[in-house]
């Protein structure tokens, strides 16, 4: 600065000569001294301020730059990033100049950096969660949770296409309205759904009326499996929809995963032929009930069934035409059985029903029924229209009378063989006692 300002004080005298001063003046010793003099002394002045105002500002912003880059490079590996937030690390902007401009510019880099990281917790947040869970309820409202939460969203559910049909597997505050537009859930970007105009969620405690609602799909192998549905009380932030668009991925992982699982585990519980549950998940589900039956005294109703002349059909017909006959028989037990009512298929044309809080006109009404729809049942085998009948031996367990599970189904079944020799196509209930035919 100081050289620049000698070159101008050099220079100075004869650029005064071209603006018209004699030379004889302009040249003279003193002039040009004086020229040189103010030259360099401009040029410290102009150092000296430059020093003091522009290169402590600078040096600021340079020192804040090293101190950002090394408190996040010792955060990636720490993972505090308390000490670089943009409170700690931003810079004054006190003018409206270049160096205000690049601190204010500093300041900005800083908050999106910020952003960024909130960004990445966010999806680290909602991987983790996810990961965390396989049964299929559990994860479903892990999902619902994250998503409203970071999205800050008032109402939502999980939806769930099987078979075609979709099913809301978690919600809060839900709107159930809301269902009517699936096409949304058939796509593969975020969609922003139209509302009703006199549309209202009614939750537990809030009430609101929403202005937005964003459709979150998820997609597997290139098919759909449903997704997150979020309703919003004021305007979505910019950065709401990108944020969900970074949960998609982990989201329909998940999401298949759990499918799968409850796929495999009802397929592990289920007879495939009839869809009742097969005898090692029945007999577990026995023992629960029992014990509870027994701690709380709550009856439990146990009826035993058996098809008669099973064998005939198969001799006579084939076993293609056995395998409709119980498919259809079971078919009729499922439509008698009330809400909770168990299933299970024990052997080869036997049956065992569990009926939790069956008394003993409950289990014989409900006997009575199922035996009443297997007679009156024509059945389709290919070849012919044949009937079946069923004995049935029912019982109702109120805490006592039997030592333990076996021992109940013993009696159960014993009532079904009183059935089977005084005719057949019969109910037999027993008080664990004394067997009274109905």
């Amino acid at each position: 600065m100081a050289g620049f300002g000698l070159l101008v004080g050099v220079i100075f005298p004869f650029a005064v000569i071209v603006l018209g001063v004699q030379p004889t003046i302009a040249l003279r010793a003193k002039f040009f001294a004086g020229a040189l003099v103010a030259g360099v002394t401009v040029g410290l002045v102009n150092f000296t301020i430059t020093r003091v105002v522009v290169g402590a500002r600078l040096h600021q912003l340079s020192a804040r730059m090293q101190y950002v880059g090394a408190t996040l490079q010792q955060a990636t590996f720490s993972g505090d990033w308390s000490k670089c937030s943009p409170e700690a690390c931003q810079l004054l902007v006190d003018s409206n100049d270049e160096l205000g401009d690049a601190a204010g510019s500093f300041n900005r880099l800083l908050e999106s950096l910020a952003a960024s990281r909130e960004i990445e917790l966010a999806i680290k947040s909602v991987g983790d969660s996810l990961t965390g869970h396989l049964a299929f309820d559990e994860l479903v409202s892990t999902v619902l949770d994250q998503y409203m939460t970071h999205a800050m969203a008032g109402a939502g559910a999980v939806v769930v296409e099987r078979d075609g049909k979709l099913s809301v597997d978690a919600q809060r505050n839900f709107i159930g309205d809301l269902l009517a537009d699936q096409q949304a859930l058939r796509k593969r970007s975020i969609t922003s759904v139209e509302i009703p105009g006199d549309l209202t969620v009614d939750g537990v405690v809030i009430s609101f009326r929403p202005r937005e609602v964003l459709v979150v799909p998820a997609w597997f192998g290139g098919q759909p499996l449903g997704g997150v549905i979020l309703a919003f009380s004021e305007n979505i932030h910019p950065n709401t929809s990108r944020l969900l668009e970074a949960f998609q991925a982990s989201t329909a992982v998940a999401l298949n995963n759990a499918l799968t699982h409850e796929r495999f585990q009802r397929l592990a519980t289920l007879d495939p032929l009839t869809e009742a549950y097969n005898r090692r998940f029945g007999l577990n589900r026995l023992n629960e009930e029992f014990s509870r039956s027994t701690r709380t005294g709550v009856p439990l109703g146990v009826l035993s069934l058996d098809l008669d002349h099973f064998k005939r059909i198969n001799d006579t017909y084939g076993h293609l035409a056995g395998d409709k006959v119980l498919r259809s028989v079971a078919r009729d037990m499922f439509s008698s059985m009330r809400s909770g009512d168990i299933l299970v298929r024990t052997g080869g044309e036997e049956f065992l029903l569990l009926l939790p809080g069956a008394g003993h006109n409950d289990v014989a009404t409900l006997g009575e029924r199922i035996r009443r729809a297997t007679e009156m049942n024509k059945i389709d085998v290919g070849v012919a229209e044949v009937t079946v009948t069923i004995s049935l031996g029912a019982l109702s367990y109120y805490g006592v009378g039997a030592q333990d599970p076996e021992e109940l189904l013993s009696k159960a079944d014993q009532a079904m063989y009183v059935s089977k020799e005084s005719g057949r196509n019969r109910l037999t209930v027993t008080r664990l006692q004394t067997p009274i035919h109905s």
